[in-house]
């Protein structure tokens, strides 16, 4: 019997992360047992290959700020599980993580000895899916803003119908589950497209626009895509991007817009956030207010997003996980700190990941000195071989310790810049450390 919070994180990283067979089977029975809380409210449903958590928190602040009570579902998590289940920003408590666990756990295994088969038993992901859907009926909110875990067709989030949907972007990541090329990758995120509107961050004509129209096509459904608007990239200061917009729904350009968020993807995710407000407003989920609208962006911070932790020395973390985020890093690193005359960068990888195409952007910044090293990793994965690296990229240093390496490189100088980056759960990792 599970009586702690300890035991519930215990039993829900217990369970099975993959099946063999790829199915919606097993969440849809689950939800089917627990009531179908899935059915009972308002929902936006987001995927893409990076993006997603930063587009969600522009989003969830701006509604917030125009009044509305939103919930959202997100993954990874940053500092604790909890965050992955919140209401206006702020994460379910540790008792009633608990009470989710003590209803669904009985019910899962009630599947597993009626079917006797582990391939219809639910995976973790299934059931934090499922807890985020019972917490949702059971403590209603205005509209609830669902991260897709990986990919679409058969990611457990997809048993939602939303009010739309929302593409980020399409990349290379997870390829092993997804698949080899841009279509491929597409098709499956293309897969959250139902009977609703659907925002894509790219273009209609590039690989991934393709296969995404002719889906919204096939369900007659309204695309919006980047194209739709015009955007103008206001010079701004150090710490902040400004930005003007103008799109065919609102003219908006003699508006400026400021974020926080550092990086023309953050533009393009605050874009996405604005379209999707758009949308909302013409469905009446929500009033516009252009005041609100601006506010909302403003005040939206991400962790582990090119998070500043420290202004002397300059010490920033990001988590830039796979080659497309590596590369939008370098377009900021290389636009925003240009004129630096020293940029340390610690990084650490999976060994799942291209990190040797990773390495390879970082080590091409002007005034780098890349360190990489290593960390504990999640469960069972391994880590990205640092000799390895090595042998491929020379002018890499090795580092055996990233919190030595971090105390001997921050320099408490203002054209200095110590970057940590790399895999999330490696940007979890040092952001505890160095917040406690």
């Amino acid at each position: 019997m599970i009586t702690t919070y300890e035991q519930a994180i215990e039993y829900i990283h217990g369970r099975s992360v993959w099946k063999k067979t790829p199915t919606l089977d097993r969440i849809r029975h689950l939800l089917k047992l627990l009531g179908n809380p899935e059915t009972k409210n308002k929902f936006v449903h987001i995927t893409g290959t990076n993006g997603k958590g930063s587009t969600t928190s522009f989003l969830n602040n701006i509604l917030q700020m125009n009044g509305l009570k939103v919930g959202s579902f997100t993954s990874p998590y940053i500092t604790k599980f909890n965050e992955r289940i919140s209401v206006n920003n702020q994460m379910i408590s540790d008792a009633v993580l608990l009470q989710l666990v003590q209803q669904i756990e009985p019910i899962v295994t009630e599947i597993e000895h009626e079917l006797k088969n582990d391939e219809v038993a639910p995976t973790e992901f299934e059931v934090i899916t499922a807890m985020m859907f019972l917490y949702f009926s059971q403590n209603p909110v205005d509209i609830v803003l669902v991260e897709v875990g990986i990919g679409g067709i058969y990611d457990s989030t997809n048993v939602l119908v939303p009010l739309l949907s929302i593409i980020t972007n399409v990349g290379f990541d997870h390829m092993h589950v997804l698949g080899h090329t841009i279509t491929a990758i597409a098709q499956q995120k293309a897969g959250i497209i139902k009977n609703s509107p659907v925002i894509y961050g790219g273009r209609r004509q590039d690989e991934a626009g393709k296969v995404i129209t002719q889906k919204a096509i096939a369900q007659k459904v309204p695309l919006y895509t980047m194209e739709d608007n015009t955007i103008e990239i206001v010079n701004s200061d150090q710490w902040t991007e400004t930005f003007t917009i103008s799109n065919k729904k609102l003219d908006m350009a003699k508006s400026l817009f400021t974020i926080k968020l550092l990086g023309k993807y953050q533009i393009d995710n605050a874009i996405l956030a604005i379209m999707a407000y758009l949308l909302l407003v013409e469905k009446k989920i929500v009033s516009f207010s252009l005041a609100k609208l601006q506010l909302g962006l403003a005040n939206t911070t991400w962790p582990g997003r090119f998070e500043v932790l420290s202004k002397e020395p300059q010490i920033v973390i990001d988590g830039a996980h796979n080659v497309p985020a590596m590369n939008g890093l370098s377009e900021l690193l290389m636009r925003k700190f240009k004129n630096y005359q020293q940029i340390n960068i610690i990084f650490a990888a999976l060994a799942d990941k291209q990190f040797i195409a990773m390495a390879k952007i970082l080590i091409n910044i002007p005034n780098v000195s890349l360190y990489v090293t290593e960390f504990s990793g999640p469960g069972n994965r391994q880590i990205a071989d640092e000799m390895l690296i090595k042998r491929m990229l020379p002018a890499v240093n090795l580092s055996d310790n990233w919190e030595e390496t971090l105390r001997d490189v921050a320099k408490n100088n203002p054209m200095t810049l110590t970057l940590v980056t790399g895999s999330l759960y490696f940007i979890s990792e040092v952001r505890t450390i160095l917040t406690h």
